[in-house]
């Protein structure tokens, strides 16, 4: 390690002459500085090896310092120091374009195993550069670095699955690859992660698990094990021997690539091994990155194939807004989205292929969501949203936004219907539906269910005009009296006028017979500074209408002449359609709580009329 050159920034005294004590005592040359701008000084003076710096410094800090070292000089490496209870800071860092991180209190071991593990790269690199530079004929050496230089890009390991067997497939001149990787949930247990060209991916094998190798895998378990030629055991006993390609890093193994069938149609040689082998530290050390990050990033606040907020960190944000919630009297709601059959579709797709699928889905229900809006992703197809200071009819007219917009965007509308997902959407309000996060999820997933049984979804609602929809619902009746709807109507006027704070629609077409006993109850409403918008579909206006908080509109324009009324809003919903011929005292009408299929009534009607609700 003699003749490593490392800057240590810190602007703590006690830290840098601890580090340089410790690196000194391993015969590094060290120098230490105060601040970034000192740092930046000093590069320009002399060359270094590695830069070692602390994230958090006043002035110039450890980011903007890591950014400028690599502009200033690209081939040295930075190594950042955080504390523990900061590793976001180091997922930035290393996106930045850090080479590793160190957790605060520093052990110095670990100090030590981090610096040599770098040094022993850098020699690796120096030592493939010096060999480049003397044999310009290694030209298809050189295409492959390229290639493998590209696959540190790709933190994701979903796409950096992908990207490796397309990588090998190229080099190899292979028709087919399959790549099992490791995972970080489950160390040692390798997962089908990435296919291209002529395979099948219901045939291929689910999981490897390295402690239990089939008896074709059993080379993967040698210390050091390198590229090599085997036929797998469900190809026919003419089949050409594939080639496999093991991923390696620190001795351990984290993945294995299988490539079929050479495009000229020969076996795979001794050099495709050869340039397997070349490719195997850069794959492997790409994958280590990978996962080394997905690791961090499980402990940090990012999801990283979807780009949306993670569960930990959506479920600690709620709980904060709960108590600003609490302490300023502001409302607040949560919306959760459900996309049915996504697992299936991921069944379906490769891995790769899902993880940009999802990703671009996360993407639709953000552009629809408010810029306020924090979207979290909460596993295959499902994604909850915190709408801050949203009152329950501003979140269903989100709600509502989101699932147009899914319903609407390609990733759903160009799948097969067998494979198309059914978004389902729900809304729960701080404080009406809950003061905690567990009832606060527990009102969602109760709404998600009662969206599934909607009447809307088992009628095929969805698409129906105001007028339609009082059709089918009719087609449902069960006898009943006339003045119902004048009884329904007084009542619902009555509770608007007792709880003017809450926000919501109420509309009321009468009928003939029912509209004098209306117009009388609505005088209650004189005066009063309500929230909730009432509409009366009436033929006329008497002299008493004007100063009425209430919006007058003829019944020709909901497109029927049934009577009917329909609350939507921060109350219990409510709707009821009467047929409008009536014998005598008797009718046919449909009455209804259901919460979908109210809203649907309420934001049609609403839409007919060119009424906005929730404006």
């Amino acid at each position: 390690m003699h003749g490593t050159r490392v800057l240590v920034v810190d602007d703590q005294v006690y830290f840098r002459v601890f580090l340089e004590e410790a690196l000194g005592a391993e015969d590094y040359e060290v120098e230490t500085v105060g601040s970034g701008e000192e740092a930046l000084a000093r590069l320009g003076e002399r060359d270094f090896d590695l830069v070692l710096t602390d994230l958090v410094m006043p002035g110039m800090d450890g980011h903007e310092l890591v950014q400028r070292v690599r502009e200033q000089c690209p081939g040295t490496d930075v190594v950042v120091v955080t504390s523990v209870g900061s590793v976001d800071s180091a997922v930035e860092a290393m996106r930045g374009g850090a080479t590793d991180y160190l957790v605060k209190p520093v052990d110095r071991a670990a100090l030590i195993r981090a610096m040599d593990a770098i040094v022993e790269r850098r020699m690796m690199r120096d030592e493939h550069e010096r060999l480049m530079a003397e044999n310009l004929e290694f030209m298809g050496a050189f295409t492959l670095y390229e290639r493998a230089l590209g696959l540190f890009a790709n933190l994701s390991p979903e796409s950096l699955a992908d990207r490796i067997v397309e990588v090998l497939c190229l080099e190899a001149n292979a028709h087919g690859g399959v790549l099992w990787l490791d995972s970080v949930e489950q160390p040692g247990r390798l997962r089908l992660a990435g296919v291209r060209g002529l395979v099948r991916v219901e045939n291929e094998a689910e999981e490897i698990d390295l402690q239990a190798l089939p008896e074709h895998l059993l080379r993967l378990g040698d210390e050091g094990a390198r590229s090599f030629l085997q036929t797998p055991p469900e190809a026919g006993d003419d089949a050409r021997a594939a080639l496999y390609v093991p991923l390696r890093h620190a001795g351990r193994v984290l993945g294995v690539v299988r490539l079929t069938d050479r495009l000229d149609g020969r076996e795979f040689s001794a050099a495709d091994r050869d340039l397997a082998d070349r490719f195997l530290p850069y794959g492997g050390q790409a994958v280590a990155n990978a996962m080394r990050v997905r690791a961090l990033e499980r402990r940090s606040f990012r999801e990283p194939t979807t780009g949306a907020y993670n569960q930990a960190y959506f479920e600690d944000v709620t709980r904060n807004e709960i108590r600003k919630a609490s302490r300023f009297g502001r409302p607040f709601s949560l919306l959760r989205v459900v996309l049915d059959q996504a697992p299936t579709l991921r069944a379906r797709l490769a891995a790769g292929e899902y993880a940009i699928w999802q990703k671009r889905v996360a993407e639709h229900v953000s552009r629809a969501a408010r810029g306020t809006d924090l979207v979290a992703f909460e596993g295959d197809g499902q994604f909850c949203l915190l709408l801050p200071e949203t009152e329950p009819l501003g979140a269903t007219v989100l709600k509502r936004r989101i699932r147009s917009a899914l319903e609407r965007c390609a990733e759903l509308r160009e799948l097969a219907a067998e494979d198309r997902p059914t978004p389902f959407l729900a809304t729960a309000s701080f404080p009406g539906d809950g003061v905690e996060v567990a009832a606060l999820d527990e009102a969602l997933t109760q709404r998600i269910e009662e969206d599934r049984q909607s009447l809307v979804r088992g009628l095929d609602l969805e698409a129906s005009p105001f007028r339609g929809l009082v059709d089918a619902l009719l087609a449902e009746a069960k006898p009943g009296r006339v003045e119902t709807t004048e009884q329904v109507g007084k009542l619902l006027v009555a509770e608007v006028a007792r709880r003017p704070h809450e926000r919501g629609m109420l509309f009321v077409a009468p009928g003939p017979e029912a509209e004098p006993g209306l117009r009388e109850a609505l005088e209650r409403l004189r005066g009063a500074d309500t929230r909730t918008d009432v509409v009366m579909l009436a033929n006329g206006i008497d002299d008493t209408a004007p100063g009425l908080p209430v919006t007058w509109v003829s019944p020709l324009r909901s497109g029927t002449e049934a009577p009917f009324v329909v609350y939507y809003g921060e109350g219990p919903p409510y709707a009821l359609v009467r047929d409008a011929a009536a014998d005598g005292g008797e009718t046919a009408f449909f009455h209804t709580d259901d919460p979908v299929l109210v809203e649907q009534l309420a934001f049609q009607l609403g839409r007919d009329l060119g009424i906005p609700i929730g404006d």
